[in-house]
């Protein structure tokens, strides 16, 4: 993985993501809604948000990454608002942002490792870089290769790895993740929990989204701010794990 000294060294505790009064009514039953929702996630910063089994989260993470605007709020990445036309910047932005989604995640015209590079290629990444990276993250997951086959005949939990490694990387700034675990075993627990350690030494946010259960149990050990949707919407900040409102 290109990790520079620099990178492992950066300053912790700069805002990454803002919300700023947030509302998002769900835009069908199972979405997950926003309540006028304020937060900011810093640099080297976990947050754990526990949402009920049936809600989805693609909604929400897209708009996390600008792909949609919100009802009324502001979402800031890096202290820019996504709102505007400078298309320039947004295209740098969301190449600092990592991404395990929920639901459809592929090309399916093209093999899972070609999926896997595309969003890297795509932003100007060096094929040096990206074989590094890949490597890295293959090594670091005890995994061979990827796989050069359709995603249509490949099997879920070999999908779902795959989507971590496209979403590590990235070197993200902002890594968003979206019921990671789905489709994986207990064993794969604490491979997430590396990885997620990983990037905020880098000084990078993590956004984990769930319905695990045991979610905070999980992600105990690390210091985070957790936030529990009820009937459907995400309101303000509950209790901080690891000593900051």
């Amino acid at each position: 993985m290109n990790q520079s000294s620099a990178a492992r060294n950066q300053a912790i505790g700069s805002p990454v993501l803002e919300l700023r009064r947030v509302s998002q009514a769900s835009d069908f039953e199972s979405s997950l809604g926003l309540d006028e929702l304020s937060l900011t996630v810093r640099s080297g910063e976990l947050l754990t948000i526990e949402v009920e089994p049936s809600t989805r989260t693609r909604s929400f993470a897209s708009l996390l990454q600008g792909i949609c605007e919100p009802d009324s709020g502001g979402v800031i990445f890096l202290q820019h608002d996504w709102r505007g036309y400078d298309y320039q910047r947004h295209f740098f932005h969301r190449s600092l942002i990592g991404r395990v989604f929920e639901g459809k995640a592929w090309i399916e015209n093209l093999n899972l490792d070609e999926n896997v590079t595309l969003a890297s290629r795509h932003h100007g990444k060096s094929k040096i870089e990206i074989t590094e990276s890949v490597q890295y993250w293959l090594d670091k997951l005890g995994l061979e290769k990827l796989t050069s086959r359709r995603p249509a005949f490949v099997a879920p939990a070999i999908l779902q790895l795959h989507q971590w490694i496209r979403a590590f990387i990235s070197c993200a700034k902002l890594l968003i993740l979206e019921r990671p675990l789905q489709f994986l075993g207990e064993r794969w627990v604490n491979k997430l929990l590396d990885a997620i350690q990983d990037f905020l030494k880098m000084g990078s946010a993590v956004l984990w989204l769930d319905s695990r259960s045991e979610m905070q149990t999980i992600a105990g050990q690390i210091p985070h701010l957790h936030l529990i949707a009820e009937s459907g919407m995400l309101r303000g900040p509950s209790k901080m794990e690891g000593g900051r409102r």
